[in-house]
Parts: C-alpha cells; sequence; structure tokens
C-alpha cells in the first residue's frame, strides 16, 4: 500500500521562491563621463571636417563608421574629409600594424575642422586608432 504525504506551503513561501534576482544593467560610460576631450570644434550646421596628415612612410586605412567604407591614404600624403554630419565616429590605423602617434590642432581659419597629423611612434601607450566628434564638437581620441 502506498502512502503519499503533501507538505503544505504557504503561499509567500511559493511567491519567494519563484522570484529571481534581475541582472544589474550595465551602462557603460559616456566619452565625456572616461576623459576630457582633446579639443572642442565649432561645428556648421551640424557639420565637421577632418584633415589627415600622413607622416608616415606607411598606408593608412581609415573608415568614417556608417558614412565610408575603408580607405587607404598613402603615406606621406593627406585628405580633407568635409561635411560630416555630427556626430562623427572614425577609425584608422596603420596598415603594417605598427603604432600611431596622434597630434591634432583646430586652425583658427577653420573652427569646425580639426587636422590630425598621424607619425610613428614604438610607444604603444600612445598609440590611437580612432576618433569620436560630438553633436556638441567635443573630440575624443582613442
Amino acid at each position: 500500500m502506498l502512502i503519499f504525504a503533501a507538505i503544505a506551503t504557504p503561499l509567500a513561501d511559493r511567491a519567494m521562491a519563484q522570484v529571481r534576482p534581475s541582472a544589474p544593467v550595465v551602462n557603460p560610460p559616456l566619452p565625456s563621463e572616461q576623459q576630457p576631450p582633446i579639443a572642442t570644434l565649432t561645428p556648421n550646421n551640424g557639420t565637421v571636417g577632418v584633415k589627415l596628415i600622413n607622416k608616415t612612410g606607411a598606408q593608412i586605412v581609415y573608415q568614417v563608421i556608417g558614412d565610408t567604407q575603408l580607405r587607404v591614404l598613402s603615406g606621406r600624403s593627406e585628405i580633407m574629409l568635409q561635411s560630416l554630419p555630427t556626430p562623427v565616429n572614425l577609425s584608422f590605423y596603420r596598415r603594417d600594424r605598427g603604432f600611431l602617434l596622434v597630434s591634432p590642432q583646430v586652425p583658427a581659419a577653420a573652427t569646425n575642422t580639426i587636422e590630425l597629423t598621424l607619425t610613428e611612434t614604438t610607444d604603444f601607450a600612445t598609440d590611437k586608432t580612432a576618433l569620436t566628434i560630438e553633436p556638441d564638437g567635443e573630440v575624443y581620441l582613442n
């Protein structure tokens, strides 16, 4: 003969057993909360310009994310990217995978443009491969 026994559980205990802790929501900090801007541009009708000046002998691969495909800038040459709508995200790297030292400058005559002079470096800590320009003109280099 089989005997079944039931254990009575209060409703409150069942409700607690079904509650699962939720995973914390992780929101990455905005660029402005991670580091100070390297420069501030004055966008012209929401657009800015970026001049890449390649002082290395190597080819530089660059892309304006969401705007251009990958492009190549030959060694010891330059290119002017005009009328880029903000926000702008630009990635770049040496094709030979060497490190880049990026020196930014905002010309006094064109405050909506930033010039990036790209030179060779052997210091990993100074290597930069991305530029972000926020809608308010703040510029970040990573």
